[in-house]
């Protein structure tokens, strides 16, 4: 994947119930937020803190 097509994935939490903090990069509002990942599955926009969302997600 490349980060343009990371950083543009909808929101996906996952199934799993482990309710993990993650970041994600919210295309529409163009800027970071967080959400509870569900500790599986998911897709790749998904980051563990916002200062590696920002440098993943707003550089493309």
């Amino acid at each position: 994947w490349s980060l343009a097509e990371r950083c543009t994935q909808t929101l996906d939490p996952g199934p799993c119930r482990e309710y993990v903090v993650k970041w994600y990069y919210d295309p529409t509002a163009n800027s970071c937020a967080q959400f509870w990942f569900g500790g599986c599955l998911g897709n790749d926009n998904k980051f563990d803190t916002e200062k590696m969302n920002k440098s993943g997600g707003k550089n493309f």
